[in-house]
């Protein structure tokens, strides 16, 4: 008997009833229940893909049927929270899922291959019910011949001609596999790890989150937990209170600094938040989002602000300021807002001379400060408070209470959650951060004994010298996933890139005004990121992520055989100037969720760095047969 239709796929059944199916009627329930379920055209192609995946399973399931009834089959379902995203066939037992990526091709393409492997990643990291599951991936090939059978080593997918899909199949085959409740298995819970855009506009739409077990896994909910007890505190007790939260880059520190400005306003109506930043572009691309200026806002407005005439309506009791490490020093702030305080001097001032009580979050990321007046550190932030004139509390991961020896710590059940160690934003590779540190350091021993393991775990980590063949490898990639955000990055300092297609000049790069639409705008849209046409540096994307960035890596990190060579040979290698540049690879390195490709321009004098992101670990672009 034929199951029930359901929302989250086209067409369920045992395999020994999608075989009974009469191929006619079977791709009219196909359309219907497409047309239905997905918001976008039905078009032709997609209907000669499924009458080929028909023809193709039909004659390759039969055996499977004989000797593993158990198992159902699933044709095109929507992974929730996706917007769309949906592997062509799965093949599900209680003991086991295994995902068919079909693709009319006669020869292997990479990008296919990883998105056959994203695919099975994404379901056994975040599916409920698949969460104790073996999960694999088979790309199938339905017009190569056998010569192209395989299995690519780094993510374990099986690649299987038409000729030898059963064989690939029966080789994953668990000897146990008991029948499941497909209806139960298709309403699983789901828990994929939100963008921070995504993430921002729940939070103002009062809408809950998924619950992210990626999150839940970290220590983000006893953050919050500490941090609200302290916010309780602080307004009961008339207190003022520092509090900083540490963490690598992708650890969660803007979700986690989004969710407690969020849940404080919406657990008091007495209490305001708000979220500065000094990062311009992070800024303008939630703003835009969200269409709001309420919820975020810069951290230079109101620090001018408050140098003209004393933001004398500045009222937010709980304030969490972004990058606290790269606040601006007295020096760079006598340059540019001819005053002797420091940004934390000006902060402090000013919660101490507009409110009652305050907490005041400071978040601190570690190794990314990449402008002129950022290297002071957390350092300045006691500087400040011990001006003050009032006794500020602090609270604080172990790592940084030396720095405020002498000052009052507040204890908490949960402070040690305010070190945020693990990466959320490259799902699976936690040592991602580790890896682009190593590489950064010209530890390449220690970078290659790391990728690996990032790469098994499905995060992609390439390099190429043809900046058309990184483009081609994203467009197919990503290919019928609109939501998916790829886009060129760079540096801002090197001189080369401009010269081979990614033009990362101060006229060329993308500017201010655009950074919005950059990062938003649909894929198709010319000023998308998707368009493969404007380069993002450093400084526009810091803070942000997208799903797979293009790096171009230009003569502003050169390695001479044994290590970087530094930006200004004349001045110390851990100068301001020479630390910026190394930061701002590492920026780069750290800005996907789903991996990076690195385009190296085909000149000489960039062997040598062509030569050591190979030897660390990194993989060709390649095309296999």
């Amino acid at each position: 008997m034929e199951h029930a239709k359901h929302m989250y796929c086209c067409y369920s059944s045992s395999i020994g009833e999608f075989l009974a199916e009469d191929k006619s009627e079977w791709i009219e329930k196909m359309k219907t229940s497409f047309t239905t379920m997905i918001e976008m055209p039905l078009g032709e192609s997609q209907i000669r893909a499924w009458k080929d995946c028909f023809d193709v399973l039909v004659e390759q399931l039969p055996e499977i049927a004989k000797t593993h009834p158990n198992f159902d089959i699933v044709f095109e379902y929507c992974l929730p929270y996706e917007s769309g995203r949906r592997p062509d066939v799965l093949l599900i037992s209680k003991e086991q899922v295994i995902v068919l990526e079909f693709k009319q091709n006669f020869r292997v393409i990479h990008a296919d291959i990883d998105q056959a492997a994203a695919y099975a990643r994404d379901i056994h990291e975040y599916h409920y019910e698949s969460r104790n599951s073996k999960v694999s991936a088979i790309l199938v090939l339905t017009h190569a011949d056998e010569s192209a059978a395989d299995i690519d080593v780094t993510t374990g997918v099986t690649i299987a001609p038409r000729p030898t899909l059963a064989s690939a199949i029966i080789r994953e085959l668990e000897e146990q596999n008991t029948r499941t409740d497909i209806n139960q298995w298709l309403n699983s819970k789901y828990e994929p790890l939100p963008t921070i855009v995504e993430a921002a506009k729940l939070f103002v739409k009062q809408e809950e989150l998924p619950n992210i077990r990626r999150v839940n896994s970290t220590c983000i909910p006893q953050a919050i937990e500490c941090l609200t007890e302290i916010s309780t505190y602080a307004e009961e007790q008339k207190k003022h209170v520092v509090a900083f939260v540490t963490g690598v880059p992708g650890a969660g520190k803007t979700f986690l600094g989004l969710k407690y400005v969020y849940d404080i306003c919406k657990s008091s109506e007495h209490v305001n938040s708000v979220y500065l930043s000094g990062n311009g572009p992070l800024v303008s691309v939630l703003t835009q989002a969200l269409h709001s200026s309420v919820f975020v806002k810069d951290l230079h407005k109101v620090v001018n602000q408050y140098l003209s005439n004393g933001a004398p309506d500045f009222h937010n009791n709980v304030v969490v300021f972004d990058e606290g490490q790269r606040a601006w020093d007295a020096q760079q702030m006598a340059a540019k807002r001819h005053t002797n305080k420091s940004e934390p001097d000006i902060m402090i001032e000013l919660c101490e001379k507009r409110l009652d009580w305050c907490v005041l979050l400071v978040l601190v990321g570690e190794g990314q400060e990449i402008h002129n007046g950022e290297n002071s550190g957390i350092v300045q932030w006691d500087t400040a408070i011990s001006k003050s004139d009032i006794d500020w509390e602090i609270i604080c991961p172990d790592k940084l209470v030396n720095v405020f020896s002498g000052k009052s710590i507040i204890e908490n059940k949960n402070r040690s959650a305010l070190n945020l160690s693990m990466s959320l934003r490259t799902h699976l590779a936690g040592d991602v951060s580790k890896f682009a540190n190593a590489l950064v350091d010209g530890d390449i021993v220690a970078a290659k004994s790391l990728s690996d393991g990032i790469l098994k775990q499905g995060f992609g980590m390439y390099v190429t010298r043809d900046l058309n063949h990184a483009k081609r490898y994203l467009r197919e990639r990503y290919r019928n996933e609109p939501t998916k955000r790829f886009g060129m990055i760079a540096s801002s300092k090197g001189r080369l890139l401009r010269h081979w297609g990614m033009d990362n000049s101060f006229q060329g790069a993308l500017g201010i005004f655009y950074v919005g639409k950059w990062f938003n705008a649909e894929a198709d849209h010319p000023k998308s990121c998707c368009a493969l046409d404007t380069v993002a540096t450093e400084f526009s994307c810091q803070g942000l992520e997208i799903d797979m960035p293009l790096i171009g890596w230009d003569n502003d990190m050169l390695w001479d055989g044994a290590q970087w060579t530094k930006f200004k040979k004349a001045e110390a290698e851990n100068s301001d100037v020479n630390t910026y540049r190394k930061n701002s690879y590492r920026v780069l390195l750290t800005r996907g969720r789903d991996g990076f490709v690195i385009y190296v321009p085909p000149v000489e004098e960039m062997d040598p760095v062509y030569a050591v992101l190979l030897e660390s670990g990194i993989k060709t672009v390649e095309y296999h047969g």
